[in-house]
């Protein structure tokens, strides 16, 4: 049973966001809209100044600003998300009553619940039903990943796309050569996971759908076995008791959480990729590398041959055997992979009764970020927002590395969450990053924040004339922005000469660069690593162990 806390919070007072925090998550996925609310008066006006609503170039329709389809939309606590969007009304089937929540709806809600403080979402449309008994499993595989990203032009067959396309907007535009391409410089191109680019203070990025969208039609799990048969005892009857109801209760539906098989695991990489490329752009605003995207390792299926065996204890394996850590794939040090899946009380009604992790390890992370610093590490945190674990993972499991320095430990190349004295805890805060240097989640959360603040000191001097006193005033502030990380104990080094280096002058740039106005700044640091695990080992000789059963 959950802890019971009550969370008083100070209202934020209105402001523009903050390009140097490190908390803020943008949400990208499919969730109702509450369509008895209407978008609150301040809502339409923050849409109207940043030309989503309104006479600009790029602003949405009015039905669709009215949805909130295609929008970010700010969100400073989970009940400002709860009065606009309908997140636990998402259909078992078609024509059924029976709701459930959705993917979108559940990472938002434990994002809040384990400390988060900001977030933006957009809703790219509504979610399928849960169920689709009329369906083959490679129709309704078919049918999920059309919501992905699809072709556009009247020259489309009808049957390439979502049915109803005009209510809905793709996840991931350009996914597989398919449809078009976001444009990094015309806000008008945006859509879906394309918004981050629009966002200048989103620090960490999330698709919580993507497990469900990739994944064929669940499972049927095995019923539980039955109790033992109770002998009869007759007794006298009691008195009758007063009329009373019967709480009304929700059956867990008898089916699988989303899980993938091996053509399915390298559909979620080929969608994870696409976004890290997106946000790797090289140049202009579309090069968002400040971004940190995380995801949920999705369960693998228990069907005989989908995947090998003991790959829901040991995925690194099966990641490994399908090219997936490699650096060109999903070995990168802007990825962190959360595992395994967690029951919060929202999730107890779905399929296994769990939810993906991100959300959990999402607001963890922005706890720790704002409390202590984007660079430390969140491994240790309570996560009080969650009640069990699937799977529960052994010592054993957690030892299991790869070979050749792929993977010491399990919580090497994923985001783990285990038990700890019975608590539920992360255990590590890792990057899928191929090189080892980066596999650290505060190190690479440490170049975010370095590359958000260079990015808005360049801004707010752009229109200086270039030369030596430029040069200098840059100089100087990008030294005491470091000077106040190592402070902080973000960075390595006895001295501040140990820990960083700044130069911005004559032999930074080339004759071109200085005749072009154009300032370069070069900046050298050493990050502290943070000790994810410490391994003893106690050795006890035959000697001492004689001499003490002696005494």
């Amino acid at each position: 049973m959950p802890f019971p806390r009550l969370i008083v919070r100070q209202a934020p007072p209105a402001q523009a966001g903050l390009t140097a925090r490190a908390d803020v998550a943008l949400f990208v996925g499919l969730t109702p809209r509450r369509t008895a609310t209407p978008v609150p008066d301040a809502l339409r006006a923050w849409l109207t100044d940043a030309g989503w609503a309104g006479p600009g170039a790029f602003a949405r329709s009015a039905q669709a600003v009215e949805a909130l389809l295609d929008v970010p939309v700010p969100v400073e606590c989970w009940s400002d998300f709860d009065a606009l969007f309908a997140w636990d009304e998402r259909p078992t089937e078609a024509g059924s009553p029976a709701r459930v929540p959705c993917p979108l709806g559940l990472a938002v809600r434990s994002f809040f619940a384990e400390g988060g403080a900001r977030a933006y979402v957009v809703r790219v449309g509504d979610p399928r039903p849960l169920l689709d008994r009329d369906l083959t499993d490679a129709q309704v595989v078919t049918a999920k990943r059309k919501l992905l990203s699809w072709p556009e032009g009247q020259a489309t067959p009808p049957d390439a796309l979502p049915p109803d396309v005009a209510l809905r907007v793709p996840l991931l535009p350009g996914l597989g050569d398919i449809g078009l391409s976001a444009d990094a410089f015309d806000p008008g191109t945006w859509r879906g996971a394309a918004h981050v680019w629009g966002l200048d203070d989103v620090a960490l990025l999330s698709l919580p759908d993507l497990p469900d969208l990739v994944s064929g039609a669940p499972i049927p799990t095995p019923n539980p076995p039955a109790p033992p048969p109770t002998p009869e005892q007759f007794k006298t009857c009691a008195p009758a008791a007063a009329v009373f109801e019967v709480d009304p209760r929700r059956n867990r539906l008898d089916v699988s959480a989303p899980r993938l098989d091996r053509d399915g695991y390298r559909a979620w990489a080929q969608a994870l990729r696409h976004m890290l490329d997106m946000l790797a752009l090289p140049r202009g605003p579309g090069h968002r590398r400040d971004v940190m995207l995380v995801a949920s390792l999705p369960l693998p299926s228990p069907a005989a041959d989908a995947v090998p065996p003991r790959t829901e204890a040991w995925p690194l394996a099966l990641l490994d055997d399908l090219g997936l850590l490699a650096a060109h794939r999903l070995g990168s040090a802007r990825l962190q992979l959360a595992y395994p899946w967690v029951e919060t009380a929202a999730s107890t009604v779905l399929p296994e009764g769990v939810e993906a992790p991100e959300g959990v390890f999402l607001g963890a992370i922005a706890r720790t970020a704002l409390s202590d610093g984007a660079f430390r590490s969140t491994a240790g945190r309570d996560l009080p927002s969650v009640t069990r674990l699937l799977p529960e993972l052994g010592s054993g499991d957690l030892m299991r590395g790869l070979p050749g320095g792929a993977a010491d430990w399990l919580g090497d190349r994923l985001s783990l969450i285990g038990l700890k004295t019975g608590r539920p805890v992360i255990l590590s805060d890792a990057t899928a990053a191929a090189d080892r240097m980066w596999r650290a989640g505060g190190v690479s959360r440490l170049m975010n924040v370095i590359l958000r603040a260079a990015k808005t000191l360049g801004t707010s001097r752009i229109f200086e004339s270039a030369g030596p006193p430029l040069w200098a005033a840059l100089k100087r502030e990008l030294e005491g922005y470091m000077g106040r990380l190592w402070d902080a104990g973000a960075l390595a080094g006895a001295t501040r000469d140990e820990a960083f280096t700044v130069r911005c002058d004559a032999t930074t740039m080339s004759q071109a660069d200085i005749d072009a106005g154009r300032t370069v700044c070069t900046l050298a640091f050493q990050a502290a690593q943070p000790i994810q695990q410490i391994t003893v080992t106690l050795a006890l000789s035959e000697d001492a162990a004689a001499a003490r059963e002696a005494a």
